[in-house]
């Protein structure tokens, strides 16, 4: 299966649904999302999948797992109205964590340093 792209103004306004649900679920405890990242990409299987990366700053404790894990009922139907059938895969990633250079690095590349 080949990759279907995803046209870029479908990304930006899945990335706005997003940030905005995001901000009214969790401004009021005081959490930030910046930048949410959409990467489509393809699975094992070669099917479609849709990376959401939704970087955050603020007091981890405050995302709510019942809220989080149920992302999916304002993301499918946000998809679907917006045609992406990629597979929905939400992260949430601190940002302190993001920005750090040693992020980036995959973890097949670091060595046993410790050691």
């Amino acid at each position: 299966m080949t990759e279907q792209a995803i046209p870029q103004e479908k990304l930006d306004a899945l990335r706005d649904i997003v940030h905005e649900e995001l901000k009214k679920r969790f401004g009021p405890e005081g959490l930030t999302f910046d930048p949410i990242v959409l990467e489509p990409d393809i699975g094992y299987q070669g099917d479609d999948l849709l990376l959401i990366k939704m970087i955050f700053d603020g007091d981890q404790s405050k995302l709510d797992p019942r809220w989080t894990n149920r992302m999916f009922l304002f993301l499918d139907p946000a998809m679907e109205n917006l045609g992406i059938k990629a597979f929905p895969i939400t992260s949430f990633i601190e940002k302190s964590e993001w920005e750090d250079p040693e992020y980036w690095i995959p973890d097949y590349l670091k060595e046993d340093i410790e050691e």
